[in-house]
This record gives C-alpha cells, structure tokens and sequence, in this order.
C-alpha cells in the first residue's frame, strides 16, 4: 500500500475512532433518557442527539474513499458490502425469529453491527493491505 494512502486511512481510522466514541456515548445517553427523562424537548434533543456523529461517521468514510486509490476504493467497497451482507443476513434471520415470540430488536443494534464488520475489514485493510 503507498505511503499517502495509508496514510488517508490511519488518519480515516483516527477520526472515525473519536467519532465512534462520541456516537457511542450520544447512543447510550439516549437510551438512558428514554426510560429516565419525562416526555419533553429535553428527552427529544438526547434521543435524536446520536444522528449527528452518525452523520459523521459516514462523511469521514465518504471523504477518506474519495481521497484514496482505485485500489483501495474497491476494498472499501468491498468492506460495505460484506456489511450490507450482515445487515441482511441478521434482518432476514432475527425478521422470522421475532415471528416465534423473541423480542424486538432495533435497528440501532443492527447499525452498531454494519459498523463493527465494516471497521473490521477497515482495520484489516490498514494492517495487511487487502
């Protein structure tokens, strides 16, 4: 892997780290407000907090793609489709599970997993090069 585009991807992956983090901590707040925090604005504000270092989980990752090779962008879009193929995988399985009386999942849980495989492969990419 060239040294620039390693580069693009440690600092991607430093970015996106911190974000992570705040995403997390926005994620588990917003959990804690839905069962501690009267109906209101306040309870609102918390719940829908996370959206933004959402948003900027995505913009790094479109921006670090743009800046990379071919190569890389095809590994990066290798890494969402492997992620998009849990997505579906787990949709598919838990839909018909939930269907026998286990209970309902949200889709936050299914985000969080679209991102630890897509971070995953990431990471793999940064270490090994493929």
């Amino acid at each position: 892997m060239q040294s620039d585009t390693r580069r693009v991807l440690v600092s991607w992956m430093r970015q996106f780290g911190a974000a992570m983090v705040v995403y997390l901590a926005a994620l588990a707040t917003a959990i804690w407000a839905l069962t501690s925090v009267p109906a209101g604005p306040l309870r609102t504000s918390v719940v829908l907090a996370p959206i933004l270092p959402g948003l900027a989980l995505i913009g790094l990752t479109v921006r670090a793609y743009g800046r990379c090779d071919e190569y890389i962008r095809l590994r990066i879009l290798q890494a969402a489709a492997l992620a998009a193929i849990a997505v579906a995988a787990l949709s598919l399985v838990y839909f018909y599970m939930e269907l026998v009386g286990f209970p309902h999942l949200s889709t936050a849980w299914i985000s969080n997993v679209v991102w630890a495989v897509f971070v995953a492969r990431m990471v793999r990419l940064i270490a090994t090069g493929k």
